[in-house]
C-alpha cells in the first residue's frame, strides 16, 4: 500500500479576466500553473511563498472547491479531479480545511455547538442524538470550556475562534487538513498555542497536514518537507532542514535572508530583491522570477526551467541549481 496520501500531478488553474477600459482584449490569471507534488501520509507538507502566487488558490481546487483546468488530483489513489455532488461529500469527510481568518470563517448566527456539529450531520459521521457528546468531546480535544457551547463566535478571541475552526476540521476522523494561513490573523502568543495544539493533534490522530504560510519561521517550526511557490509554480521542494541549510533557488535564498534571527554570531546579509514583479496575467515567457533574479542569463528569459532533482530529495526549478539534468519530480 502507498505512503502517498495525496498526489497532484501538473495541476492548472486559470481564470478568465476582462480587460480594463480602452484596452481591449481579455486575460488570463495564471493563479496555478503546471504544479506537481507528493504529500506522504503522517507529514506536514508545507507551503511557502508570497501573498498572491497561488497558495490559497491551489488549496481550493485541491477540495475542488474551485474546478482545475488541468493536471490530476490524487486522494488514497483514487483520482478525485473533478468529482462533484455527493462523491466529493464522501471524500471531504476525509479531506478538511482550517481557514486563514478565525472570525470570517465561521458563521456568526450560528452557536459553536450547531458550527462544530455542522460536519457531523453533513457527513452522518455520528447518530444525530450523539451529536451534542461529540462536540463537547472536539471541544476538550481543542481546549475549549464544554460551557461555551451555546455561545456565538463574536464572544471570543482571535485564538478561540481558531479552535473552533480546528475542532470543526476535526469533527469526523479527517486523514488530510489543508491548513491555509491558520495563524496569520493572530497574535504572536496566540499563534505558538494554535501551532502546538495542531503538532499534539497530529501526533495523537496520526493527522496529515497541507500547512500553507508566507512567514518561513512558521513552516519551518512545523514542516517536514517544504515546497516554495512563486507566482503560480513549484521553484523549489526538498526536506524542511535541506531548505533552510542548502536552498538552490534564488528565490528561496532572498525568503529566507528576511527571516530575523534573535541569537547570531554572524551577521546574516540580506538579498535585496530589484525589478518588477511580473502580473500572473501575463507571466514571462521562461523563468517566472527572471525579471527580479539577481543571477538571471539569457536563457531565463526564453526558456522555463522544470522542477528537477539536484540531489537525493532535493529539487529545484532553477538552471544554475539543477545544470540542465536531473529527475523530474
Amino acid at each position: 500500500m502507498s505512503d502517498v496520501i495525496l498526489k497532484i500531478d501538473h495541476l492548472k488553474k486559470y481564470f478568465p479576466v476582462k480587460a480594463k477600459m480602452f484596452s481591449g482584449g481579455k486575460g488570463t490569471v495564471h493563479a496555478v500553473d503546471d504544479v506537481c507534488f507528493e504529500i506522504k501520509k503522517g507529514e506536514t507538507f508545507g507551503l511557502v511563498g508570497e501573498s498572491g502566487c497561488g497558495k490559497s488558490t491551489l488549496s481550493r481546487t485541491i477540495l475542488n472547491l474551485v474546478p482545475a483546468d488541468g493536471g490530476t488530483i490524487t486522494f488514497n489513489g483514487e483520482d478525485i479531479t473533478g468529482l462533484k455532488g455527493r462523491k466529493m461529500e464522501k471524500i471531504r469527510r476525509k479531506m478538511r480545511m482550517i481557514f486563514q481568518k478565525p472570525y470570517g470563517s465561521l458563521n456568526p448566527r450560528e452557536r459553536v455547538k450547531d458550527i462544530i456539529g455542522a460536519p457531523l450531520k453533513i457527513h452522518h459521521a455520528v447518530p444525530d442524538g450523539e451529536i451534542e457528546n461529540e462536540v463537547l468531546r472536539l471541544m476538550d480535544m481543542v481546549g475549549l470550556n464544554r460551557e461555551w457551547l451555546n455561545r456565538y463566535p463574536h464572544e471570543f478571541s482571535g485564538g478561540q475562534r481558531q479552535r473552533i475552526g480546528i475542532a470543526r476540521a476535526l469533527a469526523g476522523n479527517p486523514e488530510l487538513i489543508i491548513c491555509d494561513e491558520p495563524v496569520s490573523a493572530l497574535d504572536v502568543s496566540i499563534q505558538s498555542q494554535v501551532l502546538n495544539l495542531l503538532k499534539d493533534l497530529q501526533k495523537e490522530f496520526e493527522l496529515t497536514y497541507l500547512f500553507i504560510s508566507h512567514n518561513l519561521s512558521v513552516v519551518k517550526f512545523m514542516a517536514d518537507r517544504i515546497a516554495v511557490m512563486y507566482l503560480g509554480v513549484i521553484v523549489e521542494l526538498a526536506d524542511s532542514d535541506e531548505i533552510y541549510e542548502n536552498a538552490a533557488h534564488p528565490y528561496t535564498k532572498a525568503l529566507l535572508s528576511a527571516i530575523p534571527e534573535a541569537k547570531t554570531t554572524q551577521k546574516k546579509e540580506r538579498i535585496i530583491l530589484n525589478g518588477d514583479i511580473p502580473s500572473p496575467v501575463n507571466p514571462p515567457e521562461g523563468c517566472r522570477f527572471c525579471t527580479r533574479c539577481p543571477f538571471v542569463e539569457e536563457r531565463c528569459r526564453t526558456e522555463r526551467p522544470e522542477l528537477v532533482q539536484i540531489k537525493p530529495g532535493h529539487y529545484a526549478a532553477c538552471f544554475l541549481a539543477g545544470k540542465g539534468g536531473g529527475d523530474h519530480v
